[in-house]
């Protein structure tokens, strides 16, 4: 995965600010608040829906690269909720590879990410999370508000860790999955690819590709020991 380190917030230069956001639902707010924060300017929304929470709606993917010499880069804003929304995602992002677009990783100022993380293009960190030390945030991945990712643990490209969970150190998060709010993964553990751990979930040994852990009510499902 492409990675660079952290280095702190620091505002981009006056000639290098506006970004363009492609999704039009309310998670393209949280991105554009972060964006701002960083210094960019974000007035225009390219989504599939002709919508926009920021800014103006421009058309789609045609009219965004026939827009693209007015933006310094463009900013996920497509939410991973569902199995089908990663998949409208991971298709969003070859398309953005294929026409090498520019996405830089949006870190909020708010957030607390140690030195040694290294984040992918397109990586997104909300406000209140915590990201320890030699940590390591795949491309275009999203670490969403007060979440908590542990030393040395590595989260794939395109997946979702979504608010107040908590990764463990060492962990590894495989690409294209989804971990629900408030779920924990114990130190040390894998979660395979495009893997899905439902809200509140405890996990306590690996969970292969393509699997999914969802809670029962009142009574969270919690993986068995080695």
């Amino acid at each position: 995965m492409a990675e660079r380190p952290y280095e702190g917030w620091t505002h981009v230069t006056a000639d290098a600010k506006r970004l363009a956001l492609i999704g039009g639902g309310g998670f393209s707010k949280e991105i554009a608040e972060v964006a701002q924060m960083c210094g960019y300017t974000v007035d225009a929304t390219y989504s599939s829906q002709p919508s926009a929470q920021v800014g103006t709606y421009r058309g789609y993917l045609a009219e965004l690269l026939a827009d693209r010499a007015a933006y310094a880069g463009v900013a996920m804003a497509v939410g991973g909720v569902s199995r089908a929304a990663i998949q409208a995602r991971a298709e969003i992002i070859a398309w953005l590879d294929q026409h090498a677009l520019p996405c830089p990783s949006l870190v909020s100022p708010h957030a607390i990410v140690s030195q040694g993380v290294t984040l992918g293009a397109g990586a997104f960190v909300a406000h209140g999370v915590i990201v320890n030390i030699d940590a390591r945030l795949g491309r275009f991945c999203v670490i969403n508000t007060g979440a908590i990712i542990g030393h040395d643990a590595e989260i794939g490209d395109n997946t979702t860790i979504s608010p107040s969970a908590f990764i463990g150190g060492r962990c590894m998060i495989g690409a294209d999955g989804l971990v629900g709010p408030l779920a924990k993964v114990l130190q040390g553990l894998t979660v395979g690819q495009r893997a899905m751990i439902g809200m509140g979930c405890t996990v306590l040994r690996a969970v292969p590709d393509d699997a999914a852990v969802w809670p029962k009510p009142d009574n969270p499902v919690v993986a068995d020991r080695d």
